[in-house]
């Protein structure tokens, strides 16, 4: 990994990189206005979201996709005040005109070009209603309570809890105020129909806040129809819904997308976010804010469980789950973590310097994770080479993409949340069971949380969706079919079906069910619910796909993911690998240390767990190892060269000693004893193997040196408080190793960071006090920050 205090040294307002409050020329606003110089507009919230493909609003205006009657079975009414009927359908083969018109479908020469392909040689006339979304739910999901249908690839639950939080930087549709959908001639409530044999909603179920009873007795899902932008949804005029949040990936839901929750996250003290304590000695023991009363009265962010308000951040969905919220925390601590360094480096910047930098920083860092270690899972290995800024490209969200593509997430989401404590125990938390984040209260149970999901199988990319998110049915819950609703938004939102949208793609038209998927009772079922291929809810036809990436994401997941996060990285004028010398904001250097920072580094620099898989999106394995915080020069000569960073309070020494197993044992070379980690005596052994040393002087500088290590050895780091070897040895100083069973503190104070790319391996100490500190007695309690960038050595082996 290469060091990231090469970013934090530079001061980029001193040669005008970065200006305070200049409009947004070299800072982000916090709406995401002026990004492009051109369109001031692009990308802010509270614009329309795009079409990839044609709208089908059966009255071409504002009546949902699929249907032409409501739940109960009554007719619609469009936007002309007629009753709606369904549009024709594009045919393409002669097979499946001969096909459908043998099921009894009037299937004709489309000769008046009545379909919105008009090129298509046939149309089908009148076709029938699709099935109620709650129908089709059943019928495509087969995972009964408890069971689980897990990824094969062994990605881990990151990959939806991580995905969730990306998600929410980028897009959220406008709820259905009335005041916002005085347009429509409908009702908002666009129920979902749930049929009388229903498994878990038999007739009998007594109504809840989500469920309602018909006319005729049957029973139905409450379910709101999305605001239309203004001057849409009318004659001549077809609707649009609204993105409240910015389109960038500019972590919008750590820093907010308006001023009102801008102000209210900002600490406005040395840079730093605000938290719920300024008790805490760390920042990696920090929690979000408490949530707080906005201008209309209102809480800032949607309510949650924590003190019966919830936490606050930049998104208003940040309560939803235990799982989100500890993302939110996670990126809240890396922003006030790096306020702190850029501090130490720049104690003369203002609070407002420090903040933007840090607000860069943290941005940049999430936006390397975004595009080069999460989505590659998510989609394959797709995502081309950043070339450089284009300003005529736009960032903005595509409804295809956030009414149903991103919304892959809800398949990958497991039944339960497992958290596991420091000591490695497990408890299992029943999904359901976490909406509201009530299991968060201290900061130990976000990285219990982390841990857990850092160790659990993420559920396959398919259209079996767990069961709690189907029906939601533990005692005193509301009873809702999160599946069911995600079709039925996509029929909200006029989506055109899932073949159309492969051809807005550029990809093949399927002509058969049989080629969205080789499960042959899956294809039959989706044959006996949507009769044609040219009908399908989009969301239905990309769950289905057979796979082509380690998700389980088909090809057309694929295509929309890769075309939207492109767009916004390419239309993005403060994207992270945009060079000075291109009128970017980072330096070749600086860019190639952000890339360098892993998932797995994020969540070891602002937590207490110090061992993850060095990819944290895949389950650990012999392929995908748990740093071990070990040098193995196995097949290296030993010749190398070492960078070291201070910026620290203390004259701290490091160094490598060597052991003869990944336990830590010591053998001594002249009585052969073996001394292992916690005996008597194992901190003077290892001073006496130790084989290179490091110490740098003056603080806030770098230092290289070349160094001969003993090639094909195992080594192991230490770290000597506030003094040398000298010290250690007349008692005045300690020594911390990589081992917490030889720490007298038992806890970590070393960190392997990266994954050694290159022959290069990266090792970060926290910052201890000596003897001479005023505040403690450093051979019994050394004051400590936990902050593990205060010395930073690069190793790269020759």
């Amino acid at each position: 990994m290469t060091n990231l205090n090469s970013v934090l040294q530079r001061d980029p307002f001193a040669d005008s990189t970065l200006v305070v409050n200049d409009e947004g020329i070299t800072i982000r606003l916090i709406d995401g206005s002026r990004n492009n110089l051109d369109q001031v507009s692009l990308g802010i919230p509270n614009t329309p979201l795009l079409r990839l493909s044609p709208i089908e609003y059966e009255d071409g205006i504002q009546s949902p996709a699929g249907i032409a009657f409501d739940a109960e079975g009554n007719a619609l009414i469009g936007i002309d005040g007629n009753t709606v009927t369904r549009q024709p359908i594009p045919i393409f083969t002669q097979a499946e005109a001969d096909r459908l018109n043998g099921l009894g479908l009037n299937v004709i020469s489309n000769t008046e070009g009545l379909s919105n392909v008009s090129d298509a040689p046939f149309v089908l006339l009148n076709p029938p209603d699709r099935p109620s979304t709650r129908v089709i739910s059943n019928a495509t999901s087969n995972l009964e309570e408890g069971e689980s249908d897990p990824n094969g690839n062994g990605l881990s639950a990151f990959i939806w809890a991580f995905g969730q939080f990306v998600n929410h930087d980028t897009d959220l549709a406008a709820n259905g105020s009335k005041e916002q959908n005085q347009n429509r001639l409908e009702l908002l409530n666009f129920p979902i129909d749930i049929p009388a044999d229903d498994p878990n909603f038999p007739p009998n179920t007594p109504p809840t806040q989500e469920i309602s009873t018909q006319a005729d007795g049957g029973l139905e899902f409450d379910f709101e129809r999305d605001a239309f932008f203004s001057g849409t949804g009318v004659s001549g005029s077809p609707g649009k819904a609204i993105n409240i949040v910015t389109s960038w990936l500019d972590l919008s839901v750590v820093y907010g997308s308006t001023e009102e929750e801008y102000q209210a996250i900002r600490a406005f003290s040395e840079g730093r976010l605000n938290v719920f304590s300024d008790e805490t000695v760390t920042t990696n023991d920090d929690l979000l804010p408490l949530n707080i009363t906005g201008a209309d009265g209102e809480l800032i962010s949607g309510k949650g469980a924590f003190m019966d308000v919830g936490f606050l951040a930049g998104d208003t969905r940040v309560n939803e789950n235990d799982s989100l919220a500890s993302q939110h925390t996670l990126w809240m601590r890396n922003h006030n973590r790096l306020a702190q360094e850029l501090y130490r480096f720049h104690p003369d910047w203002t609070d407002e310097q420090i903040f933007q930098r840090s607000r860069q920083i943290n941005i940049a860092q999430y936006q390397a994770i975004v595009l080069y270690e999460w989505l590659p899972l998510m989609v394959g290995n797709v995502i081309t080479d950043y070339s450089s800024y284009n300003s005529n490209q736009t960032p903005e969200i595509t409804s295809e993409f956030a009414a149903a593509g991103l919304r892959v997430g809800h398949t990958q989401t497991n039944n339960r949340i497992d958290t596991i404590d420091a000591d490695g125990n497990l408890t299992s938390l029943q999904l359901l069971r976490t909406f509201s984040s009530p299991n968060i209260n201290d900061s130990s149970d976000i990285d219990n949380i982390l841990r857990g999901a850092s160790q659990t199988i993420t559920e396959d990319v398919d259209t079996d969706v767990v069961f709690d998110l189907r029906n939601a049915l533990i005692p005193g819950a509301i009873g809702f079919d999160l599946y069911a609703a995600n079709q039925q938004r996509g029929r909200d939102h006029g989506l055109a079906d899932y073949n159309q949208v492969r051809g807005s793609l550029g990809l093949p038209r399927v002509t058969t069910f049989a080629e969205i998927t080789s499960n042959a009772e899956l294809a039959n079922t989706l044959e006996n619910l949507y009769h044609t291929v040219e009908d399908i809810d989009l969301l239905i036809g990309l769950f289905a796909e057979d796979t082509v990436a380690v998700s389980g994401a088909g090809e057309t997941i694929q295509a929309m993911l890769w075309e939207q996060y492109e767009r916004i990285r390419d239309a993005d004028r403060f994207w992270f690998e945009r060079p000075i010398e291109d009128g970017g904001f980072f330096t070749q250097e600086e860019i190639a240390a952000i890339k360098e920072v892993t998932f797995a580094d994020i969540i070891k620099l602002n937590t207490e767990i110090t061992t993850i898989a060095d990819n944290a999106f895949i389950i650990s394995s012999d392929n995908n190892p748990s740093s071990d915080g070990l040098l193995d020069l196995t097949g290296f000569s030993g010749q190398a060269t070492a960078t070291v960073t201070r910026e620290a309070d203390y004259d701290n020494l490091i160094g490598f000693y060597l052991i003869a197993d990944q336990q830590g044992t010591i053998i001594d070379p002249i009585t052969g004893q073996s001394l292992t980690p916690g005996q008597d005596g194992y901190a003077e052994a290892a001073i006496n193997a130790s084989v290179a040393e490091f110490k740098v002087e003056e603080n806030l500088t770098t230092v290289n040196f070349d160094v001969t290590l003993p090639g094909g050895s195992l080594l192991a780091p230490y770290l000597v408080t506030d003094g040398d070897l000298d010290d250690f040895e007349n008692g005045d100083a300690e020594v911390f190793f990589a081992f917490t069973a030889a720490n007298s503190d038992g806890m970590r104070h070393i960190l392997e960071l990266g994954n050694g790319s290159d022959n290069t391996f990266t090792f970060a100490f926290e910052d201890l006090s000596g003897n001479d500190s005023e505040n403690s007695d450093a051979l019994t309690e050394p004051l400590r920050d936990r902050d593990f960038n205060d010395l930073v050595i690069d190793l790269t082996l020759l």
